[in-house]
């Protein structure tokens, strides 16, 4: 059965839907017993999280070539709710004991420096075509975010649509703005990127093309976009970051 919670992309039936990014650094001694950590134990929880209807979605992603950087999130966690009151409603990822042993799994915590979270909501969005294996994850602090948005929905979206037959294509895009709420403590929200955009890839052939500028350029009608295009004007800095992430695993709703 195919999802329509397509990796934070497809809305599908949903009114609107909140994403949250959350960044961790794991140092490189402790990376495999982490991932293993996170798909057999937070996976389950996970899981369960969905089938209450306390959580959409949960992804689980690592940096690419990030096996000795310290400095950076080098792992992300995306978790989708419906809402912003469905995000707030309830703490999905805590269990009971009782909880834990009717499922059968055990927390085998490794040392995990939280860097933060990040709170969008999703603007607009392509759902994926096949299976996700690398995503590029773009936040900014563009200096009209409604304008850059707009454009992003407007131009780039029909842009990325018409090519995504081609064997070199984006399998799925999205685009979010920052969620202002008041269940947020400000000084967290005050230094979150305003944007964020994700470009999602079928393998690492086509992810490379992108890191290396060479992909989009590839694309029917790229020369008359990049000529309508005011991303340069609107975030004139470019990205704060920009970085490539391997999709390790995910649990999502389906239809």
């Amino acid at each position: 059965m195919t999802s329509i919670i397509t990796l934070f992309i497809a809305i599908g039936n949903l009114h609107s839907q909140v994403i949250v990014v959350n960044m961790v650094n794991v140092s490189s001694q402790n990376t495999s017993a982490f991932e293993a950590n996170e798909m057999n134990y937070y996976s389950v929880i996970a899981k369960n999280a969905i089938a209450e209807g306390k959580l959409m979605g949960w992804y689980f992603f690592k940096m690419y070539e990030s096996d000795n950087v310290d400095s950076v999130f080098n792992y992300l966690f995306v978790n989708t709710f419906e809402s912003e009151e469905h995000l707030f409603e309830n703490n999905w990822f805590d269990i009971s004991e009782e909880k834990a042993k009717e499922l059968q799994i055990t927390n085998n915590s490794t040392e995990v420096n939280y860097l933060g979270s990040y709170f969008f909501e999703l603007h607009s969005s392509l759902p994926r075509t096949i299976d996700v294996k690398y995503s590029m994850f773009n936040f900014g602090y563009p200096n009209d975010s409604y304008a850059f948005l707009k454009e992003g929905k407007e131009l780039w979206k029909p842009f990325f649509e018409k090519n995504m037959s081609s064997e070199r294509s984006l399998v799925g895009w999205g685009q979010a703005s920052k969620l202002y709420s008041s269940n947020i403590d400000s000084t967290i929200l005050a230094d979150q990127p305003t944007v964020m955009s994700v470009d999602h890839y079928p393998n690492f052939r086509v992810a490379e093309m992108h890191l290396k500028g060479e992909l989009f350029g590839t694309y029917d009608g790229f020369e008359e976009v990049i000529e309508s295009s005011k991303g340069n004007f609107y975030m004139k800095n470019g990205w704060d970051s920009n970085n490539l992430y391997e999709l390790i695993g995910f649990v999502e709703a389906n239809n």
